[in-house]
């Protein structure tokens, strides 16, 4: 059992320049106006589509693949999307997301590379399906909520390959049967027709390492018929969706029209050097009507054809010519053009609907540009290219919502005598409370972190704030990566900072005397990123820097010889990943290529390359979760590496699991990893760090940066209870850090304009800032994965705030209004983003409220205890002002548990989550777990008295009863075993345990404790396997 569930609030700082949408994958949903975009660099983009396909707003960023979006797709049982899937490329990562906050359900890795993914929704069962195909010679076919695969598509052996597309659809008259029809690479057509209901049998899938993590094998299904035609390599299936039996199979340089009942080929489209499409490469098509079909091209155009007679369905002509050599012609009518054709870097993506004769065509391009073509199939131009009704740009739609919001550059910009640019690079120095950034005009600037982050939060402009900033001038070029060696593991020199530049060398720096120390020139190429080594390895590698650069080459230099350990420069392709082997001192590269080279770190010599599955299974078989447990520093965190670029993604540092006990004694020996905060037990200021996270993002390496900042609760208050046994004049510089911090957290997650009498008490007695700006907040969700709040949602919400919330709200003044005086232009700013606070925030999530409700009350009881320095109060104050304080807190504590409870509970905004709370039932914060039992017994007090809500809870938690539950016998309001839940448990209260600061041998003690104080229905499934 794990000491305590850790929270890690995140927010977002974003800059002026948007991060780079390079789309890959377009997914839309227009009955509840949503679209959703995939990105090269592995990131995800939900968007909505308002004003009538005029104004397309992005809505949610989501980071937790490390590779290329391919495919995104979803089962749509209702006109709300709830749910939708993502498949990266390479990897074959299977994610399931949800719409709304964006958080992670599930998720799992194929190791397969898949060509085509559909889904579908089988209305007999209620369940969704989606299929795949690819490299590998089935159609998978996995439940769409637990992503097990539940069928297997297989072939037989004749004509047997690889199923390059498919398409998948149900007959109006048989609803119960399942038709698959599949094209292999080889040219031959099969179909698999299944009732998922009936198909029962497991058989073992031959030659194959298909099956789920549970060692259930899929049921295998042959198919029923089929059929050689002439088709090529790389072909693509598109049904008509009006009359299914009509099939489009596109090729490279034609395409052509089948039959689906028997595949007799109806018409056919071949490009030669007179034609108007000459030029085209065809990558996919659509049939908007039975009579016509679109046909897109790679080099951005689509283009309108219309259908022959005899390939017409309903046609009275329809199959009427059987010889191909008298077969008609398609006729060309009009192309779709947007006119940056040649200029995209990317083949654009395209996704179509068709209601009531008007064809919608959306086309997602590299740059980050929707264009929106709206059809009437009755009456349209021909002979002529139609131009989209609108195009929304990404980068104009972020730097309208940027427009007025303060940013680091702007903050430098405002200090430094030289403008700069774009911030190339950063890095939170955590032991020093600094934060590092590089620039493109190779200067580096330090600056403290803590009050950054405050200024940018709180500060409303109105107060210029006065920064201490260090400048690094030595490189000519921009500022590719830093590092501070000392922020990783405490036992390298706390002033020695490292950075690397596009002029290929690495510097070292001494940040007492802002001098450079060392000019490391050993790569040829530009340094990509900086790593340091675990501190485990020998002597010789304990004080070094590990370099990745762009000529392939990854280097280890030592700081404090000043020399070169290890360069190695034999890799042929970009270097994806590095592992460390431990005990036989091997260093492990991996390379794009798929191949892994081996380098012996004590002679520097290269050991062995290893290509293909051997060269997977020795890489990830250095990937222990035990080491990465122990180690946990910057590189060896899951979410770092999704946020960082897919160039080198999966770079971390590991060992053996026989490793762990050495592991721990060298933590001891060379100093505490970058965030084992628990481990903090003093405050000296040279090893002290504030529970704060800064991460640096971008998403691709060109991009401005921006900053992730998370709040570690559980430290905080950790320090927060150590701060408050130590006198003030012992570290006053760092109590007042800390003191910052807190007040920081507070006011970032207090509900502010729920009511203004405890605003304004907030403000006045207990010294919190109200939020002058857009907050991007952030939802960390399984295996940690980010959702992330986009400030252009924000922007357009306040735009467009209505009145349905407020009833006394002022009216608003226009986006475009001038001549307004600044005093009223301020606070008519301020009630529009009172107005978003109000409307929007508590509606977008119950992870979301009830980890900032939860948070709040948890330090606010912490603080509300807290001796005279966290309070703002001096010693020789009287202690009446201490009493006011207090009395302040608990009325604060009392409008979160009363005021702030009831409005999470109404209709308007999103209830409590249940599941968190109930993780935090026996949490070993003290604090943590009043607040989590307080509001878990109102909540379900709240529950029930609604029968229905009562129900769907106990229907949805059932399986970890000892009992199954009936409504009829037992009643909705006195379930026993739920009436268990909110007895109040004093006898651990009055232990004279501290289970917070416990030690190992305690451990046996502390779960016995847990065991006999919470019901046993509560533990019979882990907290984090309780999936909502």
């Amino acid at each position: 059992m794990t000491c305590s569930s850790r929270i890690l609030l995140p927010f977002a700082l974003w800059p002026e320049n948007p991060p780079s949408l390079s789309i890959s994958s377009l997914f839309i949903n227009l009955a509840s106006d949503d679209l959703i975009t995939g990105t090269n660099d592995g990131f995800i983009v939900c968007w909505k589509i308002v004003s009538d396909h005029q104004k397309i707003i992005p809505r949610l960023m989501l980071i937790g693949h490390t590779d290329q979006v391919l495919f995104i797709v979803a089962s749509i049982s209702t006109h709300k999307l709830e749910h939708f899937v993502s498949i990266s490329d390479n990897d074959g990562e299977i994610k399931l997301w949800n719409n709304e906050d964006g958080r992670c359900i599930e998720h799992i890795e194929t190791n397969l590379k898949h060509r085509c993914v559909q889904s579908l929704y089988y209305q007999l069962t209620n369940e969704s399906f989606l299929i795949c195909s690819g490299c590998y010679s089935e159609i998978l076919i996995y439940d769409m909520h637990t992503l097990e695969i539940k069928f297997a598509l297989t072939t037989s052996n004749v004509n047997a390959d690889w199923i390059s597309t498919f398409s998948v659809f149900q007959k109006i008259n048989v609803p119960e049967n399942i038709m698959v029809t599949g094209l292999l690479d080889g040219g031959c057509v099969k179909s698999w027709t299944f009732d998922p209901r009936t198909v029962t049998s497991n058989t073992a899938i031959e030659s194959t390492n298909i099956g789920n993590n549970n060692n259930i094998l899929p049921i295998d299904i042959k198919e029923n018929e089929s059929k050689e035609i002439r088709a090529s390599f790389g072909s693509i299936i598109v049904p008509c969706d009006e009359y299914q039996r009509m099939i489009l199979i596109v090729h490279c340089q034609d395409w052509q029209i089948f039959d689906g009942i028997d595949f007799t080929e109806l018409c056919s489209y071949t490009t030669n050097e007179r034609d108007i499409v000459k030029k085209e490469h065809w990558i996919n098509g659509y049939f908007p009507t039975s009579s016509l079909v679109i046909l897109f091209s790679a080099r951005g155009y689509g283009h309108i054809f219309r259908l022959p007679e005899n390939a017409t369905f309903l046609n009275p002509k329809y199959r009427s010519q059987h010889n191909k050599t008298d077969m008609q012609l398609p006729q060309w009518l009009c192309r779709l053009s947007v006119g940056n054709e040649l200029q995209l870097a990317r083949t654009p993506i395209y996704c179509c609907h068709t209601i009531s004769n008007h064809c919608q065509i959306y086309r997602a391009d590299s740059s980050g540009q929707i264009s929106v073509w709206n059809i009437n199939l009755k009456e349209f131009s021909t002979n002529t290219d139609l131009i989209p009704i609108s195009s929304i740009s990404y980068q104009n739609v972020w730097s309208h919502a940027l427009t007025n919001i303060r940013t680091i550059r702007k903050i430098f910009n405002k200090i430094l005598p030289n403008k700069i640019k774009k911030l190339t690079a950063s890095y939170h120095l955590i032991t020093m409370d600094r934060l590092a950034f590089g620039t493109d005009n190779g200067k580096i600037y330090i600056i403290p972190a803590l009050k950054l982050i405050s200024s940018l939060f709180l500060n409303n402009d109105q107060h210029e704030e006065n920064f201490d900033i260090q400048t690094l001038v030595g490189h000519n070029q921009a500022i590719t990566c830093l590092v501070h060696p000392h922020s990783e593991y405490s036992h390298y020199d706390i002033q020695h900072l490292v950075s690397g530049s596009l002029d290929h060398s690495i510097r070292l720096w001494d940040l007492s005397t802002n001098t450079q120390l060392h000019v490391f020139t050993e790569h040829f190429g530009s340094i990509l990123m900086l790593h340091v080594p675990p501190p485990m390895l020998n002597a010789k590698v304990q004080y070094c820097v590990c370099a990745i650069a762009n000529d392939h080459s990854v280097s280890l230099i030592s700081l404090r010889e000043r020399k070169l350990i290890l360069l190695a420069n034999r890799q042929l392709y970009p270097v994806v990943g590095l592992r460390w082997r431990i005990n036989d001192e091997f260093l492990l590269i991996k390379c794009s290529d798929g191949s892994l080279f081996i380098w012996q770190i004590e002679t520097g010599n290269l050991d062995r390359v290893e290509h293909g599955i051997l060269a997977e299974e020795l890489f990830e078989w250095y990937n222990d979760p035990t080491i990465l447990n122990a180690n946990i520093d910057l590189q060896n965190d899951p979410l770092s590496t999704a946020m960082l670029s897919s160039y080198y993604i999966q770079i971390r540092s590991t060992g053996k699991q026989k490793d762990y006990d050495q592991i721990k004694k060298l933590n001891r020996k060379f100093g505490t990893p970058r965030y084992d905060l628990m481990g903090t037990s003093s405050f000296k200021r040279l090893q002290y760090r504030l529970p704060i996270i800064i991460q640096k993002f971008h998403t691709n390496i060109g991009d401005d940066l921006g900053l992730l900042i998370f709040f570690d609760l559980l430290q905080l208050i950790k320090h927060i209870e150590l701060a408050n046994k130590v006198t003030r004049s012992q570290s006053d510089q760092i109590l007042t850090s800390l003191k910052n911090l807190s007040n920081l957290l507070v006011s970032l997650i207090h509900p502010w304009c729920f009511d203004k009498n405890i605003d304004h008490m907030c403000q006045e007695r207990l010294h919190l800032n109200q939020v002058h700006r857009f907050i991007s907040y952030g939802i960390l969700s399984k295996n940690e994965h980010l959702a992330i709040v986009l400030p252009t949602w924000q922007q357009y919400l306040n735009d467009y705030a209505s009145e349905t919330f407020l009833s006394n709200l002022v009216a608003f003044i226009s986006p475009v209004e001038t001549q307004i005086d600044n005093d009223e232009t301020l606070k008519h700013k301020q009630e529009r983003i009172d107005t978003y606070v109000y409307q929007w925030r508590w509606k977008y999530s119950t992870i979301l409220n009830t980890e900032h409700l939860l948070s709040s009350i948890t330090l606010v009881c912490i603080l509300m205890n807290c001796n005279h320095w966290i309070n703002n109060i001096s010693n020789d104050q009287d202690e009446a002002a201490l009493l006011i304080q207090r009395e302040s807190s608990s009325k604060l504590l009392e409008f979160y548990c009363s005021d702030m409870l009831q409005q999470c509970q109404t209709n308007i905004f999103q209830s409590l989550s249940i599941e968190i709370l109930c993780s935090h039932w026996q949490d070993l914060c003290l604090e943590l777990r009043d607040a989590a039992r307080k509001l878990l017994e109102k909540e379900l007090d709240h529950l029930r008295n609604d029968n229905d809500a009562w129900y769907i809870l106990i229907s949805k938690w059932s399986n970890l009863f000892h009992q199954s539950y009936n409504k009829e016998t037992d009643g909705a309001l006195h379930d026993p075993n739920i009436q268990d839940i909110l007895l109040d448990d004093t006898a651990c209260k009055n232990e004279d345990i501290d289970l917070i600061t416990c030690q190992a041998n305690d451990v046996t003690t502390i779960e016995k404790l847990i065991v006999e104080e919470i019901p046993i229905y509560f533990i019979r499934k882990p907290a984090d396997q309780i999936v909502t």
